[in-house]
């Protein structure tokens, strides 16, 4: 699906250029049509009776109308995305919230999922919605989503469908699965709080209590200490100063082989940030390389739900250190 595909529709709206409507293994209904109407047709030569032919002719127009009344009810049928999330995961369910002018089965193709039925009922209220499931079996970045859309109105004789492309209110980011990082370097034990990797900070873990300065946060006046020493004590806090790394991420042009290669990078990034190191991600997407730091794991599958496959020759995931210029940009993720 093109992540662009449809950007100039209005958001929830049906796509121009689909398919028309089509029967559903129409050979039994068919056949048992034509066997009630040549039996009734007989019987109708044979007695002569004016009624007889009179109920044949309704007969005839009752699966006339549950045979091809279908056809025209999923032709009108106009559905929509009102509420769909913005990240998700590969192989994870997400949940759409649909709503469609009349009653009809919606079987998502692109991305796949169960089948559901959305629209008005008989026990329903005219707006009625409902919640349609996908399944996306791999990354990527989801602007619509291509659904077959059936129904056997009035009498249910026949099965229609329509393929049909319905455009979502936001961009459906799918992330990769969380797979197993990469051998990293084991970091300095800090545990009795020597490290020369930590400084100051305004937040952090305390790192002890010093004489109160002019400008110092009231809220941190050590009251205990305060009354121990005979001076305004307060705590001093601090933090990791750990020098960040850049993850470079390459995929190549096997969709199974660069989703592996995916779940390894954001496995990697997840233990980085986690253990408290900057990360700087890497990676080439449709319009190019993108170099920019990331702040966890929502960020980190955002930039890898749009990295492309095999577009480099180089390919794998490596960890280097990082140029302090590299991260003087914008952190993505911090502020979502």
């Amino acid at each position: 699906m093109s992540p662009t595909a449809g950007r100039h529709a209005p958001a929830g709206a049906v796509r121009g250029g689909t398919r028309v409507p089509r029967p559903v293994r129409p050979f039994i209904p068919l056949l048992s049509s034509v066997t009630v109407l040549g039996a009734w047709a007989l019987v109708a030569h044979n007695g002569g009776a004016g009624w007889v032919q009179a109920v044949g002719d309704i007969v005839a127009g009752t699966l006339l109308v549950g045979l091809v009344g279908p056809a025209a009810v999923v032709w009108r049928a106009r559905l929509r995305v009102v509420d769909s999330p913005t990240d998700a995961t590969a192989g994870m369910p997400v949940e759409l919230l649909c709503a469609a002018t009349t009653r009809v089965g919606v079987r998502p193709l692109e991305p796949s999922g169960p089948e559901a039925f959305v629209g008005p009922g008989r026990h329903t209220a005219a707006d009625a919605r409902a919640t349609v499931t996908l399944l996306p079996g791999g990354r990527g970045v989801h602007h619509e989503v291509v659904a077959a859309v059936s129904s056997a109105a009035p009498f249910g004789l026949l099965w229609w469908t329509r393929r049909i492309v319905v455009r979502l209110p936001v961009a459906l980011h799918v992330g990769p699965r969380l797979g197993a990082p990469l051998s990293l370097p084991p970091r300095p034990d800090d545990v009795g709080g020597s490290s020369t990797r930590r400084a100051t900070t305004d937040v952090g873990e305390p790192r002890g209590v010093r004489p109160y300065h002019p400008g110092d946060n009231r809220r941190r006046v050590h009251w205990p200490a305060t009354a121990h020493a005979a001076e305004l004590m307060v705590r001093e806090m601090e933090g990791p100063t750990a020098e960040p790394v850049t993850v470079t991420v390459r995929l190549p042009g096997d969709p199974a082989a660069a989703e592996r290669l995916a779940e390894r990078a954001l496995g990697t990034v997840v233990a980085l940030t986690d253990a408290g190191t900057p990360v700087v991600l890497d990676t080439v997407e449709a319009g190019g390389v993108r170099v920019a730091q990331v702040a966890g794991r929502r960020a980190a599958g955002r930039r890898l739900a749009r990295t492309v496959d095999g577009h480099t020759r180089s390919e794998g995931v490596t960890v280097t250190p990082a140029p302090r210029a590299r991260t003087a940009g914008r952190v993505e993720g911090a502020t979502r």
